[in-house]
């Protein structure tokens, strides 16, 4: 039984290691091309000559301004991007009617790292507190709604790995619910020295790309990037005539607080977040072309993920496009939803790059090569520490 109505998503935009548009990071994604690179100049750590991750190109930020962090940046580039391809300005629209929800992972507690380290040092310097005076006043969701001029409900989404998909979720649960008539949402991240280091400390590192599902799988790489959905209610796309990029149908989150770190092995939590989201759009297993995963390449986590497919999407296709993006923790969910709408819009899935040997152990091969697609909608989950777990599943432009 559909519980809601979908949501259109009227105006999309995307940022990381593939590409600085949902277009061309679609592009790439199908033949396997992004920027992967030591951070040396971005991360101070002794582990920075070991540890490649998957950058956004310095030529993609060469001009952003100092006053703003990597975050900040690559969100407001994804977010003005959505509004371009509306069709429409912000201007245009009821400010107090404009909501913003944006996730993030790492950038709302550690961009102020380095002047932390300074304290710790004895060497705070007005600089530094000038810093921690910006930290404190800018909340990614409050900062984003302002640059805007908007004045409607914002809310930063602080869910770790799950954060983007969260954020889609609640936006689309603003829009049903008559908070808004439009939801600006998404979610961003950095690559910064304390995810890095601790990933690498967690033991779920590797030198190598990522091979999500993979028997020889052994390790997950960072990422960055951001991305950027803007969710309309009806009367606003019938009274700004503005064309559809997809549809958010439903939306499922489960916390099963297995454990810090590591996920259930049984998947709860996410089986939860998957029904959820399927009973909400009214769906079921069938009709879906396949699910964008959360496929980090960690073994316990891609362990876990087949045990939740296939209890709740038994057969359906399965593409990790964490191969081509990295883990870009807070923006993951975000840029999965772009590229999954991207997937479904050319009714085309690309493969799983690095893949090569299936894991008997998971029963589960994923996209080999691109797929041609005829079913008109797919999932996109994720995963996080604490136990969270999220879903969306997603719709065509021309679904309906």
């Amino acid at each position: 039984m559909k519980l809601s109505s979908p949501v259109s998503v009227v105006g999309t935009g995307c940022i990381c290691a593939c590409g600085n548009t949902p277009q061309q990071s679609f592009a790439n994604a199908l033949t396997g091309q992004s920027y992967f690179a030591l951070p040396t100049q971005r991360v101070e750590s002794t582990y920075t000559a070991k540890y490649p991750v998957f950058l956004v190109p310095p030529s993609d930020y060469a001009d952003k301004p100092a006053s703003l962090t990597h975050s900040q940046f690559f969100m407001l580039q994804a977010a003005k991007q959505a509004f371009l391809q509306a069709g429409i300005s912000p201007q245009q629209l009821d400010a107090s009617r404009v909501g913003v929800i944006v996730g993030a992972s790492v950038h709302p507690s550690f961009h102020c790292f380095f002047s932390y380290k300074h304290w710790k040092n004895h060497s705070f310097t007005a600089q530094d507190t000038q810093e921690i005076k910006k930290y404190l006043a800018t909340p990614l969701a409050q900062w984003l709604s302002a640059q805007f001029g908007f004045t409607g409900p914002f809310q930063t989404v602080v869910t770790a790995c799950a954060s983007g998909t969260d954020a889609i979720g609640m936006a689309k649960n603003w829009i049903d619910t008559g908070l808004c008539d439009v939801v600006l949402c998404g979610g961003t991240d950095e690559v910064s020295e304390s995810p890095y280091d601790g990933f690498i400390r967690l033991l779920v590192s590797t030198p190598e790309k990522c091979r999500p599902f993979c028997k020889t799988r052994n390790g997950i790489n960072l990422g960055e990037g951001a991305a950027a959905l803007l969710l309309a209610n009806k009367k606003t796309v019938q009274k700004f005539s503005l064309s559809c990029q997809g549809y958010v149908l439903g939306y499922g989150n489960a916390c099963d607080g297995f454990h810090p770190t590591a996920p259930d092995p049984q998947a709860v939590g996410l089986q939860k977040a998957l029904s959820f989201a399927l009973q909400e759009a009214g769906l079921t297993s069938q009709d879906i072309a396949f699910v964008n995963a959360h496929g980090t390449a960690s073994q316990a986590n891609d362990s876990a993920e087949s045990v939740a497919f296939h209890a709740q999407l038994p057969g359906v296709p399965v593409w990790g496009s964490k191969s081509v993006t990295g883990h870009t923790l807070g923006a993951a969910g975000a840029v999965e939803a772009v590229l999954t709408l991207q997937a479904l819009n050319n009714r085309l899935v690309p493969a799983t790059a690095g893949f090569t040997e299936p894991d008997e152990q998971l029963n589960l091969i994923p996209t080999t090569k691109p797929l041609p697609i005829t079913k008109k909608f797919a999932v996109s989950d994720s995963l996080a520490f604490g136990g969270c777990n999220a879903a969306v599943v997603l719709g065509a432009c021309d679904a309906f």
